[in-house]
């Protein structure tokens, strides 16, 4: 989830290349709609995004699907947003500017970390 169009094209481009299956939301009300019914292995998300930040979107996550993954983005990066991202479950937390190799690898680690679909 991105709320700047173009970051969002860019981020879904590079993941595809890489040969995952991506949807994308620009915002965490949109997120949450179309997390609603369908199986996800991963979400990555902004942390300032309109309608619902990224920390409220992890919190509602990690309440209706536990085992889902979480990897954070943002550019207003302090140490008590990390820290609060960790808490909440976070698998991931990357700071802008975003090289996408970083993107790339959090996705990796974070998928090979995980057993069985987390819906």
């Amino acid at each position: 989830m991105e709320d700047d169009q173009e970051m969002r094209d860019l981020l879904r481009k590079v993941l595809e290349k890489e040969g995952y299956r991506v949807s994308v939301a620009g915002d965490g009300a949109e997120a949450l709609s179309l997390l609603d019914g369908e199986t996800f292995d991963l979400v990555v998300t902004d942390m300032l995004m309109p309608v619902k930040n990224g920390l409220d979107l992890l919190h509602d996550v990690h309440r209706s699907r536990p085992l889902l993954p979480v990897i954070m983005v943002t550019a207003f990066g302090d140490w008590a947003s990390y820290a609060r991202a960790v808490e909440e479950g976070a698998a991931a937390f990357i700071k802008k500017p975003l090289r996408m190799a970083e993107l790339v690898a959090a996705v990796q680690s974070t998928l090979s970390r995980r057993e069985g679909p987390a819906s």
